[in-house]
């Protein structure tokens, strides 16, 4: 039924949950998945023209930590992929809203549905946010599977 899934990450707990389920799922359909990651965009802290003094951060070394942060997660995953026998692609990607990245990268990628945790990372930062998840099941043209 489904051949290519589509599996999001933040790296918070109930994402690697979510994932574990997943490739179950692509185990039991034969499927490939690819999984991603979105980074936020690099953002300089000021106030009124001025850089906050303590919170000044170069755009590389910004980029660099994300994307060392990011490898870390999808290498994990890709290892646990290839130990259940199912073909893993791995995506970082610079976005500051994760629900179009993940729906971009379906689209590119060609998946057939993307299987994602309920929620995320959460507290104030879901509150502000609010819900990827959401957002991605509202948006989504393929089928999204959320597990909780």
């Amino acid at each position: 039924m489904f051949t290519h899934i589509l599996i999001p990450t933040d790296g918070s707990e109930i994402s690697a949950t979510a994932t574990q389920g997943a490739l179950a799922l692509a185990k039991i359909h034969k499927a490939r998945v690819t999984v991603m990651l979105a980074s936020p965009t690099f953002r300089q802290m000021a106030e009124e023209g001025y850089l906050l003094p303590g919170l000044q951060m170069d755009k590389k070394d910004w980029e660099a930590a994300a994307t060392t942060r990011a490898h870390k997660v999808l290498d994990d995953v890709a290892a646990k992929a290839a130990s259940v026998g199912v073909k893993c692609d791995t995506v970082h990607v610079f976005k500051d809203m994760p629900h179009a990245a993940i729906l971009d990268t379906a689209k590119k990628q060609g998946c057939d549905v993307i299987v994602m945790a309920s929620h995320g990372y959460g507290g104030f930062k879901q509150w502000v946010l609010g819900s990827e998840t959401t957002r991605v099941l509202s948006q989504s043209k393929i089928p999204v599977l959320v597990y909780r």
